[in-house]
């Protein structure tokens, strides 16, 4: 069923959050003409859109003149206050015409204002992260929580296509500083084939498995990850070779191990994907941990229809 409204905003690259398990906020985007940093919310009990968060005073603190596209974005918690939104973006700000050549992390902060009114609304707030928090310059990429305070972040980039960003909690009580992120939403709902794939790997000899760098095919943009207990399904997408176009049919699995110290993660090649998309959209079901796949370009850059769901053919 179609619920488009007159007001509903037209956007692409833009990412997807849930808040109070009613309220869908659309960050950044491209409009049509240009990368916006802009918040688009929608009340799915109400079924209305709330003013757009575009400038002041429902948005402040995005550098003037620039936007977010193609961008990760994940949710953290909030400690005190429910009414409160928080999440984490990784990607590049850039105008029409520049980017910078580090990548951006940006914590973004939501107020829920007159809920259940005719005057609702959501302000927000723009704080780019502490200095020593860093990743490279991506786009087209996947962020995922693998522990409550560390996020691995998959592909964008033509080189080093694994960055892990792990933090520390530096007050246990009371809320970060908003330059700081707090616990993100972890753990995730698990793919039961992505963990079988992952037990696979854990009873074979090392001999008998084929493991890669992190550079390996110049990086991926475009994928979809799908999350195990232990790992990360890397799938889809789309290399960085000019030689070579159309998404790319193979299939890797990043698994990481935690100590108290460090986080160690691996890729290894699994096999291959009998339809491969770039672009596509995928999700787990949380009632038996089925990983749906939709959409994206197919060969030759057609966009595709079809839906899919993971299953493992030996």
């Amino acid at each position: 069923m179609e619920i488009t409204s007159s007001d509903s905003p037209f956007l692409s690259q833009h990412t997807c959050l849930v808040f109070k398990d009613r309220y869908l906020v659309f960050i950044g985007g491209w409009n049509g003409h240009i990368r916006i940093p802009g918040i688009h919310t929608y009340d799915t009990q109400s079924n209305t859109w709330l003013p757009p968060a575009l400038n002041e005073p429902l948005l402040t603190g995005f550098p003037q003149g620039a936007g977010l596209s193609a961008h990760s974005a994940q949710i953290i918690r909030s400690l005190d206050d429910e009414n409160t939104f928080s999440a984490i973006i990784i990607g590049r700000e850039g105008s029409l015409r520049s980017q910078r050549k580090a990548g951006n992390i940006y914590l973004l902060y939501g107020n829920l204002i007159d809920m259940d009114s005719s005057q609702q609304r959501m302000k927000y707030v723009y704080c780019e992260a502490d200095s020593s928090l860093t990743v490279s310059s991506r786009s087209y990429h996947t962020s995922t929580p693998i522990t409550p305070c560390t996020l691995v972040t998959i592909g964008g980039c033509k080189s080093n296509s694994v960055d892990l960003l792990k933090w520390k909690i530096i007050h246990n009580k009371k809320k970060e500083p908003c330059n700081w992120p707090g616990r993100l939403d972890f753990p995730l709902t698990s793919c039961t084939v992505v963990t079988s794939f992952i037990k696979n790997i854990e009873q074979k000899q090392k001999s008998d498995l084929t493991q890669i760098s992190p550079s390996y095919q110049n990086g991926w943009r475009g994928h979809c990850i799908i999350p195990g207990v232990g790992g990360l399904f890397i799938g889809t997408g789309e290399g960085f070779n000019a030689l070579r176009h159309g998404p790319l049919n193979s299939a890797y699995l990043l698994k990481y191990i935690e100590n108290d110290s460090s986080i160690k993660p691996t890729i290894y090649e699994i096999g291959t994907i009998d339809e491969p998309r770039a672009y596509a959209v995928s999700a787990v079901c949380s009632n038996d941990g089925t990983a749906w796949l939709h959409g994206g370009l197919g060969p030759q850059g057609k966009t595709m229809n079809t839906l899919m769901k993971l299953i493992r053919v030996d």
